[in-house]
């Protein structure tokens, strides 16, 4: 689709929970500086935007549509490999481009690729990917009104289904299994290791539970000022083997690729439930074999997540097509602008070229109108002279359907 005299074409270059296991999509999730990366060894690049979820690594491209998609899908997993350090042969992305990949980015904010269909905070993940690209300087234009687009995709999604409904995020579904091996909400004293997303929506969701004794602690120096703007407790570095021999329920959502959670200070803990929502585990491996620990990670999640209403589905896939087509009419649109400054240009010249003809003497009537018959004689000139080509070469019908289409002259006048 043309756009200011190019072509529009996103890639989305994705692994995920449907085709890799979310250990290799944590040790890719490891990359760092990605985008910035791509940017410099993509040549055709003009816009990267990389979102890392619970579930998933998605590498989004702005291209021309002459970049070669198998050469551009051999360069990101290559780069991919190196900055995760991981095999070459190890990284397989699924590879999307033109409308697919624009349906995959809005269905994708919308929550209907992941793990739990419907969840909500993809889309805040989705705003934070676009905000840091960026940051980064390789958000191109394209890329950040796809983002945008899809933002206010994912909020008809969630305002006109049923997808967005209670238990459909992670979270949710963590807690509605850890609530199987604790008592009543209003009893259980919670510790929330971090500081991100995740606990924020870890705070929402054990508010709506009626949980009263909440505390937070984080490895940043950021837990009292997340606690205080929560109504939460916080917990500092000295206090955490106190919190959590107290804690009924632990929830680590760090995800920095170091365990804050070791077996010895779990064996040390007492009866405690640890829901790990960290994709790069914050908890030792080895904690789940302790007697004394319930754990429940990402993956027990993703084998329980509950299915999702078949009817709400097809609606959301329906709002998703409905705000795609949206989307291309408008960058349809916008690749025109180039064609209106020029014409603006053009004619506005005319104008004043003829103004500059009449001097600075007083006009009768009879000097403006010949001014203007002489400025219309001017712009009708190349339309004459083309209309009577068009008749030469017997091309009067098209000639006629674009004078309609650019003037709004009825052929049949």
């Amino acid at each position: 689709m043309p756009l200011n005299g190019r072509v529009v074409t996103i890639h989305v270059l994705s692994a995920d929970h449907r085709s890799v296991p979310l250990d290799d999509i944590a040790r890719l999730s490891g990359a760092t500086d990605l985008g910035p990366t791509l940017m410099r060894s993509l040549p055709h690049a003009r816009g990267v935007m990389v979102l890392r979820t619970c579930n998933r690594v998605t590498i989004y491209v702005d291209t021309p549509a002459s970049a070669d998609p198998r050469a551009l899908k051999d360069a990101v997993e290559r780069e991919l490999a190196t900055a995760a350090r991981t095999p070459r042969a190890n990284v397989r992305l699924r590879h999307l481009w033109g409308r697919d990949g624009i349906v995959d980015l809005f269905a994708t904010a919308s929550g209907l690729e992941s793990m739990v269909v419907g969840e909500r905070e993809i889309a805040g993940q989705m705003r934070r990917a676009a905000r840091t690209a960026w940051e980064d300087g390789t958000l191109s234009c394209d890329l950040g009104r796809a983002a945008e687009r899809a933002s206010a995709a994912s909020r008809r999604v969630a305002t006109e289904t049923g997808l967005a409904g209670a238990g459909r995020s992670v979270v949710a579904v963590g807690l509605d299994m850890a609530a199987a091996h604790l008592g009543p909400w209003e009893a259980t004293r919670v510790l929330i290791v971090g500081t991100g997303a995740y606990a924020g929506a870890t705070v929402s969701a054990l508010n709506a539970l009626c949980a009263s004794d909440v505390s937070v602690y984080s490895t940043s120096g950021r837990a009292r000022e997340f606690a205080e703007g929560r109504g939460i407790g916080w917990v500092d570095g000295a206090d955490l083997p106190t919190a959590l021999t107290r804690a009924d329920l632990v929830v680590t959502c760090r995800g920095l690729g170091s365990p804050i959670l070791t077996r010895d200070m779990a064996a040390a803990s007492g009866r405690t439930v640890v829901l790990d929502l960290a994709l790069m585990r914050d908890t030792d491996n080895s904690v789940g074999s302790l007697p004394n620990v319930t754990l429940i990670d990402l993956p027990t999640i993703q084998a329980s997540v509950p299915a999702a209403d078949a009817d709400a589905l097809n609606h959301a896939r329906t709002i998703i097509d409905e705000e795609v087509s949206s989307f291309e009419r408008g960058l349809g649109a916008r690749s025109m602008d180039p064609v209106v400054r020029h014409l603006r240009s053009r004619v506005f010249r005319i104008v004043e070229e003829e103004i500059n003809r009449l001097g600075d003497a007083p006009l009768s009537t009879d000097d403006a109108a010949r001014a203007l018959r002489h400025l219309a004689a001017r712009l009708i000139h190349n339309p004459t002279v083309l209309a009577r080509r068009a008749g030469e070469e017997s091309q009067q019908e098209r000639y006629l359907e674009a004078l309609g289409v650019v003037l709004g002259i009825d052929e049949a006048a």
